[in-house]
């Protein structure tokens, strides 16, 4: 190779060099996503309430049952990707207690031995836990979001896949969720109670709602 053929290949060599350098690799990397925003459950202001059908003669009494879980806890994980959401439950069994204005505080003692008793027997499976897996159908209008929620539900020794239809509503620092769904206690191994030929009989199917305020960590 001749020495003018050289002088033109380093000054190329040059050239190149000159032209990254005036446009440095980093400066066309993309943008670091934004940090997740965590958000912890404001148990004070928040509920989960479950509610039982009666379907024996008691009924004509007292045809649904309200029990709320008076002691839960919960975090939130809210990405940039808002279908990658994560969400953490637990609540504690012998905390779940029978809210009826009308049941006599016997009724609702006898009431609430059975249920943390021989029917969730809480002593052995203290907490109930739900731990989100997907959202699907995420729609978007300003602050509100729709979607589905799908996560594990662990109750009595049982994990168990569900959905709850969820709706949010965000703000600067507060998140805000309502939802309702429907269980059956026999999916997690539950015997739904009965006494008295027929004169107590609470049905399989349950009804699972929430209203949720979160704020930032």
């Amino acid at each position: 190779m001749n020495r003018s053929l050289i002088r033109w290949v380093l000054l190329a060599v040059s050239c190149v060099g000159f032209l990254f350098a005036g446009h440095p690799v980093s400066a066309q990397r993309a943008k670091p996503k934004a940090p997740a925003r965590l958000y912890a459950f404001d148990a004070t202001a928040s509920e989960i309430n479950i509610t039982l059908k009666q379907d024996g003669l008691m009924g004509r009494r007292y045809p649904t049952h309200r029990v709320l879980a008076k002691s839960f806890s919960g975090k939130i994980e809210l990405p940039a990707d808002e279908t990658k959401i994560e969400i953490e439950v637990s609540a504690e069994t012998k905390m779940l207690t029978n809210v009826d204005a009308t049941m006599s505080e016997f009724e609702r003692k006898e009431f609430h031995a059975s249920l943390r008793g021989p029917i969730l027997e809480a002593d052995k499976f203290p907490a109930i836990k739900f731990t989100s897996v997907s959202v699907t159908g995420l729609q978007k209008d300003a602050d509100v979001r729709t979607f589905t929620l799908n996560g594990d539900l662990t109750l009595h020794g049982i994990t168990r896949r569900v959905a709850f239809p969820v709706t949010v509503t965000l703000k600067e620092k507060e998140l805000r969720a309502t939802g309702e769904g429907k269980l059956k206690q026999s999916d997690f191994g539950l015997t739904p109670f009965e006494k008295g030929m027929g004169l107590i009989k609470i049905g399989d199917e349950v009804k699972v709602g929430f209203s949720i305020i979160a704020k930032t960590q």
